[in-house]
């Protein structure tokens, strides 16, 4: 079977079969992506992948491991890949590396209106545009208390 580090295998009853066979009463650590017949759900790591994937939880199609000498270096190959792939099931690592606060506001019709166009044509979250106007807003304001000062 040869090295099984570092490449994406597709996991199955054989690709499990042959890994315990190979290396008896190992436990390997890996990422693992479950896929569904949307696409990719959800990205994990264990310590333990061939039993985390066997018994998972969320329901899946398909499974991917990729297996790792070391479990850090899993965990950091899970969180760049949930950061950069932001499957629906995962929670952490999706959020920009902000504190947020909800709150609520009234909004004249036009700008509403001017906000879901955005949204529509630019194809981005409401929320991301209404951050983006009060960021330049508050740039502004910053530069005219200097100005006064």
């Amino acid at each position: 079977m040869g090295v099984i580090t570092y490449k994406w295998r597709e996991f199955d009853e054989d690709l499990m079969n042959r890994v315990q066979r190979t290396f008896k009463n190992n436990k390997f650590k890996g990422v693992y992506a479950l896929y569904n017949e949307t696409g990719l759900i959800y990205i994990g790591h264990s310590s333990d992948i061939i039993t985390r994937v066997t018994h998972h939880e969320k329901a899946h199609t398909l499974a991917k491991i990729k297996l790792f000498k070391g479990l850090t270096e899993a965990k950091e190959v899970e969180e760049k890949l949930i950061r950069r792939l932001k499957p629906p099931m995962n929670k952490d690592f999706t959020k920009v590396e902000t504190e947020t606060k909800t709150f609520s506001c009234a909004l004249e019709l036009d700008v509403w209106k001017a906000i879901k166009i955005k949204h529509a044509v630019k194809d981005m979250p409401v929320a991301d545009i209404v951050n983006e106007a009060l960021k330049k807003q508050l740039k502004r304001w910053v530069e005219i208390g200097n100005e006064a000062g």
